[in-house]
């Protein structure tokens, strides 16, 4: 989902710097100067949406902590990450 949140607000930042190029260069037809503006919100409206959290942030705080107890009960911690143990026989 991020990924294509982030698509979105790249192309929403493409359309925008389009629309300003457009803008400070020679005569403006505002036909075509409001089609990149509209555009623009037209691509910024699914990023936006795409990076809220869909769940309240109760529930994203409740479920980060069992994630976290989780990880302390199988005993990782913070610290470098380590690979797997390694088979004494190879």
């Amino acid at each position: 989902m991020r990924t294509f949140s982030l698509l979105f607000a790249g192309i929403a930042l493409v359309m925008l710097a389009m629309f300003l190029i457009y803008l400070t260069r020679g005569p403006v037809d505002p036909l075509i100067a409001g089609g990149l503006f509209v555009s623009f919100l037209a691509c910024l409206a699914p990023a936006l949406l795409l990076l809220k959290p869909f769940e309240p942030p109760e529930e994203l705080r409740r479920r980060r902590e069992a994630r976290r107890e989780r990880a302390k009960r199988r005993g990782f911690t913070d610290g470098p990450a380590k690979g797997p143990p390694r088979d004494p026989g190879s």
